[in-house]
């Protein structure tokens, strides 16, 4: 009858005392499970399982998997001492389970914790989340085949922009072989010109008219008028050589500058891609550090948990010392007790 008329905030209290040494035995058969399997001959860890501890081959494999992977009991009493808990979320990945467990998650319309959450209600949440995870996969293997598509495409355009760039290099080369062929062929056929204007100017000047008769007269007049015209008839011959010769040459300056500026253009764009790949390099070390950065969120998430570990300590002395009862006082330090316990294996086992 005593027993029923205490304070329901003491039996409050013992029962999560309570929870929290199953949790423990949890982690601590886990432990000797996993030291069994070690001495246990090859082939009778099965039957050890069913003849001496009436265990499941899942059961002893939920146990160990706690024992190695909840070596932090404040985990446990933060998701609120329920085994069940424990090996649901077994299937998140360590580096993720501590985080999860520390933050609220909306549930129903409700913003709630893992220990606040229903076994149910932990098992829609944790659902959500693999949908997430592998919707996210799903995207990121999406976003790689596009980013390697466009990978492949970009370096395609490169290597015909280097071809289509090396058969231009080539044509404009041979324009330019050509152009300076034909001045040469034009410069010479204007030196044979040049000649023949230069002789007919000589066979002129030597040219004397007789004073004897006047058929001769006639006839020097003559050669000195055929003499003219194919002078003149060579001049311009000359001047047309000339002319294709200076064209010529400026076909050939033109090919190449045109030369010049393309393999400008070719070197800007490999300076350019260098550049690129500069840039993706320093993106690839931000990403690392910021990796690096992030893996220092375990501590700081540790010291959260420290200083709420002492906040909530001095919490429950304060409440052994205003225990009106001695018998309601001593149980409370005997829990306090087997928390400080608790504490002292872990660190023992670390």
């Amino acid at each position: 009858m005593n027993e029923m008329t205490r304070p329901i905030e003491v039996i409050t209290q013992e029962i999560q005392f309570y929870k929290g040494q199953a949790c423990m035995s949890m982690v601590e058969i886990g432990k000797r499970l996993l030291e069994a399997k070690q001495c246990l001959p090859h082939g009778q860890w099965g039957a050890w399982l069913r003849e001496e501890v009436e265990f499941s081959e899942r059961t002893a494999q939920n146990f160990m998997r706690i024992a190695k992977e909840y070596r932090n009991p404040q985990l446990l009493a933060d998701m609120g001492n329920s085994a069940s808990k424990a090996i649901m979320l077994l299937s998140m990945p360590a580096e993720d389970r501590e985080e999860f467990v520390g933050e609220a998650h909306e549930i129903h319309g409700e913003e709630k914790t893992v220990a606040e959450m229903t076994n149910k209600e932990l098992q829609e949440v944790l659902k959500q989340l693999e949908e997430e995870r592998k919707e996210k996969e799903a995207l990121k293997k999406q976003l790689d085949l596009f980013g390697d598509e466009a990978q492949k495409k970009q370096d395609e355009a490169v290597e015909a922009a280097y071809s289509e760039g090396e058969e231009q290099i080539r044509r404009l080369s041979q324009l330019k072989e050509e152009a300076e062929t034909a001045a040469r062929e034009a410069e010479k056929k204007a030196a044979e010109l040049q000649a023949e204007v230069s002789e007919l100017q000589m066979q002129k000047e030597q040219t004397t008219l007789p004073d004897a008769g006047e058929l001769e007269k006639i006839r020097a007049e003559a050669e000195a008028e055929a003499n003219k015209k194919a002078e003149a008839v060579l001049q311009k011959k000359l001047e047309k050589a000339k002319k294709e010769a200076e064209k010529a040459r400026k076909e050939a300056l033109e090919a190449q500058a045109a030369i010049e500026a393309h393999e400008a253009a070719q070197k800007e764009a490999e300076e350019n891609a260098l550049t690129l790949k500069e840039k993706l390099k320093q993106a690839q070390e931000d990403a690392e550090k910021r990796g690096k950065i992030a893996g220092n969120q375990s501590m700081a998430v540790f010291k959260v948990y420290f200083e709420q570990f002492q906040a909530d300590a001095n919490k429950m002395m304060e409440c052994i010392r205003a225990a009106g009862e001695p018998e309601d006082a001593e149980k409370m330090k005997k829990a306090m007790t087997g928390l400080c316990h608790g504490v002292l294996d872990f660190l023992s086992a670390e």
